[in-house]
């Protein structure tokens, strides 16, 4: 909606921040790393979620 975002965008969530890094490091993503960064480009982020029910107008001064 703001910004410029060219391309496309994929998100797996997981149930903690531990889990996914444990994904990232893990022989299952390993054997398939070198595939993705030959055949793609692109950035991987691990992105801390918020709490259900969090509204960002209620950390606003």
């Amino acid at each position: 909606m703001e910004g410029s975002w060219s391309g496309d965008l994929v998100v797996i969530v997981f149930p903690s921040m531990e889990q996914a890094q444990a994904w990232y490091h893990s022989d299952a993503y390993g054997a398939i790393r070198k595939l993705r960064t030959a055949n793609t480009e692109g950035d991987v982020l691990l992105v801390q979620g918020v709490a259900d029910g969090h509204k960002g107008a209620d950390i606003l001064g």
